[in-house]
């Protein structure tokens, strides 16, 4: 027998013999009896000195199911991920066995505003906030279809003949919108000041405000003097100053007309659950191409690095990503370099290819990152505590 065919049957056997190990990374599975359809696992990514924790939820599992839920039950205000999950688990049909944080927003008071997101947020088929980044948004509809696509918020009030658009739900008056609704979900006062625009009382609605909603309105009072209460019953309009729209005169007291909120495309109105993060990751099995030019023009990659260019910096992270047939929840620990140093955004979309996921977004990150089963953390969070949230993300499992 010649060499070379010996050399052949020798590396066959090798790999008959040895176990399979994934080039770029290892992973040691968590909670091997949590749940059908449910894997939970470590994975140490060889190619950096780097630790995530991976959830996959299979698609076809029935007891399993996709949530989002608001930190204070409201958008003004902070909690940690595990406090968020624990009261959704109080409730008698789910239990929540695994969560992360989700979106970006205020995490200081900023002027009374700490809590507001920037971020969509739909929770039990209530609009909460609008799609900013439109492109980074993810929801699951009353069937369970996962949507990806980029989403925008169609919202107005109609007066008479005319109607003036609403550019944002329970968002800060600081972030740009002229005009605001905001509806009891943001808290009990607007926490706006008297100088920079009037605010409309709206009494007749239904509530909650849904993606895809129509009705009558009548205006109850118009103040100038900021901060206005919110009616539970109702929701408060504020506009700027700057809005020189005519329609506007025609908000008195007593004035009726309709209000109208929709998401385009059309299938966004069916959401049930969605969340918005800052930056698409995966589109089509394919990396983001504003980070692979950010990648590829960076002159010198260093391991663990941290850097002023967020994307490029190596710091905690948070993803969503699914497949065909699986959901994914990836957080990856940071900041930590004899543990975990963290990931750019090229390495995070990277990773997430490697386990599998064809679309993705990037979820808030830092300190933030929280992985938590079973109301238990068993990642490390950077600031080597559980920091408050805006918003957190599960996977919930049918009570039996």
């Amino acid at each position: 027998m010649r060499i070379g065919q010996r050399l052949c049957i020798l590396i066959f056997i090798v790999f008959l013999i040895c176990p399979f190990t994934q080039a770029a990374g290892k992973k040691v599975q968590l909670f091997p009896d949590m749940s059908p359809g449910l894997k939970i696992y470590q994975y140490e990514w060889d190619v950096e000195t780097c630790v995530l924790y991976v959830a996959e939820m299979s698609r076809q599992e029935p007891t399993l199911h996709f949530e989002v839920a608001l930190a204070n039950s409201q958008v003004l205000g902070k909690e940690t991920v595990r406090s968020i999950a624990k009261r959704r688990t109080q409730r008698d049909d789910r239990k929540v066995v695994v969560a992360v944080n989700g979106g970006f927003g205020v995490l200081g008071d900023m002027r009374g505003y700490g809590g507001v997101l920037e971020s969509l947020h739909i929770q039990d088929g209530e609009l909460i906030t609008q799609p900013t980044d439109t492109d980074a948004c993810f929801g699951v509809t009353e069937t369970g279809e996962f949507l990806s696509t980029p989403v925008q918020m169609k919202a107005s009030i109609q007066i008479g003949n005319d109607s003036l658009v609403i550019g944002c739900i329970n968002q800060r008056r600081l972030d740009g919108c002229k005009v605001i609704l905001f509806t009891p979900r943001l808290g009990e006062t607007t926490r706006t000041n008297r100088r920079r625009g009037k605010e409309i009382s709206l009494s007749g609605l239904q509530l909650p405000l849904t993606p895809n909603y129509i009705h009558p309105y009548q205006v109850k009072s118009v103040s100038s003097d900021g901060n206005s209460a919110i009616p539970q019953d109702g929701a408060i309009l504020w506009i700027s100053t700057q809005e020189k729209d005519p329609s506007v005169n025609q908000l008195v007291s007593g004035a009726n007309g309709k209000l109208t909120v929709t998401l385009s495309p059309p299938e966004w109105n069916q959401v049930q659950h969605a969340i918005g993060g800052r930056l698409r990751l995966l589109r089509n099995g394919k990396i983001n191409q504003i980070l692979v030019d950010k990648h590829n023009k960076e002159k010198k990659h260093v391991p663990g690095k941290r850097s002023q260019e967020l994307n490029l910096s190596h710091e905690p992270r948070t993803a969503l990503g699914y497949n065909e047939e699986k959901l994914f929840l990836v957080v990856a620990d940071g900041r930590q370099p004899k543990y975990s140093t963290g990931l750019t955004l090229y390495e995070l979309s990277s990773i997430l290819i490697e386990l599998g996921a064809t679309e993705a977004i990037n979820l808030d990150g830092g300190s933030s990152s929280t992985f938590v089963v079973n109301n238990e953390v068993i990642n490390k969070p950077s600031g080597n505590r559980e920091r408050e949230v805006l918003n957190a993300v599960f996977i919930t499992m049918d009570k039996d």
